[in-house]
């Protein structure tokens, strides 16, 4: 079994960018994928060629998509995603669908 990549989990973004103590830990995550899973010689600062997605923080979705019983994505009006909310389900949506698409894309390249 290879691994396809990673995907990172972005807990909190200010004015576009991860906030500077989690920058520090974006850093590292190419380094140590390539050494420690794939057992890689480190790669340089810029090779993010392992990095499949990276997820955004979805704020209250999680929790309405709980309560709905459905996925972030699909959540409506009537599930509670009101509003500024549902800019987030379309976000989430794209970020989905572009993981999707890059994990079919890498299964199929190997």
């Amino acid at each position: 079994m290879t691994p396809l990549g990673y995907v990172i989990m972005q807990p909190e973004m200010r004015l576009d960018r991860p906030v500077k103590a989690y920058e520090r830990w974006l850093e590292r995550i190419p380094w140590v994928y390539s050494a420690a899973v794939l057992g890689e010689q480190s790669p340089a600062p810029d090779d993010d060629r392992h990095h499949i997605a990276t997820l955004c923080n979805y704020r209250s979705l999680m929790p309405l998509a709980h309560d709905a019983r459905k996925p972030m994505f699909e959540l409506k009006a009537a599930d509670g995603a009101l509003g500024s909310t549902q800019k987030y389900v379309q976000t989430c949506y794209k970020e989905f669908r572009g993981l999707a698409e890059n994990v079919l894309q890498r299964a199929a390249d190997r």
